[in-house]
């Protein structure tokens, strides 16, 4: 599923933010790249990663972030952002490259450290337990794929009647590129 916080109210944004949390809390795994993310928004997420230059430099749980950079020399303002916080922290991380290695470094023993404790964990989990939670949280589709068609099909009807001009345009730039791609 992709789903696109550009050009959505904070409300909105935040209603979709919710949902995605409740599909975490149904057994969905939600994973997606937010930048920078208003403060009610970035409360919302259970497990966060941060990189900097391809290298990753924190990965955990969202009430330890501050803790971890401030440990690092890095200090949260009292009423910061907290996403803002980080964004400043990778931006100063990216600019010096011994602090970028260092925290990766220290990103890389921790997550090989908790591999291991997550694997001697695993293996002592009844794996029928997980089918049957797996099953209790299946989804079904709302409508059927007939019903969808139909719904969609009206609404993009009903875009192109309020915009007359952009559904021409849209349909000129694929009769064009269709024309190129068969040529």
């Amino acid at each position: 599923m992709t789903v696109s916080l550009i050009g959505l109210d904070a409300s909105t944004a935040s209603n979709v933010m919710n949902c995605l949390k409740d599909l975490s809390r149904r057994g969905r795994t939600v994973i997606f790249s937010i930048h920078q993310p208003r403060s009610s928004i970035f409360k919302i997420f259970d497990t966060v990663m941060f990189m900097c230059k391809g290298r990753c430099v924190y990965h955990g749980s969202i009430k330890d972030v501050i803790p971890y950079f401030a440990r690092h020399g890095y200090q949260c303002e009292p009423y910061e952002n907290p996403a803002d916080y980080v964004l400043d922290v990778l931006i100063d991380v990216s600019r010096k490259p011994e602090i970028l290695i260092r925290l990766n470094n220290l990103y890389n023993i921790t997550h090989v450290d908790l591999s291991a404790l997550v694997h001697r964990q695993d293996s002592s989990i009844n794996h029928e337990n997980i089918e049957h939670e797996r099953r209790k949280y299946k989804v079904k589709a709302a409508r059927s794929v007939g019903a969808e068609i139909f719904y969609l099909s009206q609404r993009t009807l009903r875009n192109a009647m309020r915009n007359p001009a952009l559904a021409l345009s849209q349909t000129l730039a694929s009769i064009i590129i269709v024309r190129f791609l068969v040529t």
